[in-house]
């Protein structure tokens, strides 16, 4: 006993004369123990998702049928090529397990990607799965706006960095990036055909052609986009890189303002004026035995609408001239009730550097990318249906754009106006509605 407590006493001594050793040990044991938790968490969670997706594969179909054909379009260099690694270890086998005919396309950039889509139809598969991030998804909606007048129902694998788009549209799914439950669920949503119809934007820049893009996300400008960019090249400071990206931003320069002259129609969610009814046009379909049995029933082609003719709104159509001022601009592509989207543009932000700093560090505390928490943050806050925006005034530190996360330069930006617009082209995408599973019943 006497050996024990002796040898206790020396390796107590020993710590304690290597402080900075022990500390360094002991955050190391930190980090292993936490890993190695979370490791555990996922594998639970990975086993409870698997067992719903088994029974989808278990269901008997007749001879006759053929198992749902899935084409997985993934962007392996999304997220530092971290996308595709996901995607394989939390979706793949939830597809699998549920008896889903699996095609795998890789695809080394944005572009391949959009001539794909372009090229796609029922003939390729009955669904399609993205595997991306924001980018990857609007360039998917562009190849297919681009050249289609309907697609395949299409499901969202979450591999982006931010996946801002997903987060608008399911926030209380996506927003959760804790665990691996948002990933099984976009998995989930396609094996249970929860499909959502959703409402792509159109976006141009005047006198190129080859802008015109197509998309479901945001378009912005300002130094939070700047910043937020930035965060990801600081990686070695772990779980302090984004506030620190905004400190050390604003120690290298003072944020200047963005100036623009808007021009905006006001958001309609459909009247007479916008949506004119275009009833749907009955045909008879005759056979030989209605020679005996009388005239035959009429058949309705196409899917029933909605009849705006009664709805009235004089607001429709209007334009609007207003000046903008500010260090952050956003024009949000918001979904509503009636299958439908309108623009929501806000531009706001002071040219301080501790108003940044402290702006920045407010996001980053609420987890919130690419808007702000704060109401009194925007002083433009406009609901439309089209924007055009001619910048007077852009910083050469920015002169870009973030087009859903990516960064685009155009050359003579403060010359060429912007616009951007709500469009009646429906997608229909597979989206999760809930997270099924609590971590505290797992």
């Amino acid at each position: 006993m006497a050996k024990v407590l002796e040898r206790v006493q020396k390796i107590g001594k020993t710590l304690w004369e290597h402080k900075k050793k022990t500390a360094f040990a002991g955050f190391l044991v930190y980090l292993g123990a936490d890993y190695a938790r979370r490791w555990h968490l996922n594998q639970k969670i990975r086993t409870v998702y698997a067992a719903e997706a088994i029974k989808f594969g278990q269901m008997p179909i007749s001879p006759e049928e053929k198992p749902r054909r899935v084409l997985v379009l993934a962007n392996v260099t999304a997220n530092g090529r971290h996308c595709y690694d996901d995607f394989v270890k939390n979706a793949l086998p939830l597809l699998h397990l549920a008896g889903l005919q699996v095609d795998i396309v890789k695809a080394e950039s944005e572009t391949q990607l959009e001539a794909l889509a372009s090229a796609m139809d029922k003939n390729d598969a009955d669904a399609v799965y993205v595997v991306g991030g924001d980018g990857t998804i609007d360039r998917v909606v562009t190849g297919i706006c681009k050249n289609r007048d309907k697609s395949l129902p299409i499901g969202v694998f979450p591999g982006g960095y931010d996946n801002l788009t997903l987060k608008r549209l399911v926030p209380h799914v996506f927003e959760s990036t804790s665990d691996v439950r948002r990933y099984c669920e976009s998995a989930m949503a396609l094996i249970e055909e929860q499909k959502r119809k959703i409402a792509a934007f159109e976006f141009s820049v005047t006198d190129e052609p080859e802008s015109l893009h197509y998309g479901i996300g945001d378009v912005g400008a300002g130094w939070y986009r700047k910043i937020e960019d930035r965060r990801q090249k600081l990686w070695y400071f772990g779980a302090l890189k984004r506030r620190w990206a905004y400190i050390w931003e604003m120690i290298k320069s003072s944020p200047e303002i963005i100036e623009a002259d808007v021009v905006y129609t006001e958001a309609c969610a459909g009247c007479n004026t916008c949506r004119s009814a275009t009833p749907t046009q009955p045909v008879v379909v005759w056979r030989w035995w209605h020679v005996l049995t009388g005239t035959p029933r009429y058949k309705q082609i196409g899917e029933k609408t909605k009849d705006y003719s009664n709805i009235v709104n004089e607001n429709c159509g209007q334009a609007h001239e207003v000046q903008v001022r500010g260090t952050d601009l956003l024009i949000e592509n918001e979904q509503t009730e009636e299958e439908s989207s309108r623009l929501r543009l806000r531009v706001g932000g002071k040219p301080s550097r501790f108003n940044t700093i402290s702006e920045g560090m407010a996001r980053c505390s609420e987890n919130k990318v690419g808007s702000s928490t704060n109401p009194n943050f925007y002083s433009t806050d406009v609901l439309a249906n089209s924007v055009t925006v001619k910048f007077n005034k852009m910083p050469d530190s920015i002169n870009s754009l973030h087009v859903s996360s990516d960064e685009r330069k155009f050359e003579g930006l403060t010359e060429k106006p912007v616009k951007m617009q709500t469009t009646r082209k429906l997608l229909e995408f597979y989206l999760p509605n809930k997270l099924r599973y609590d971590l505290i019943n797992l």
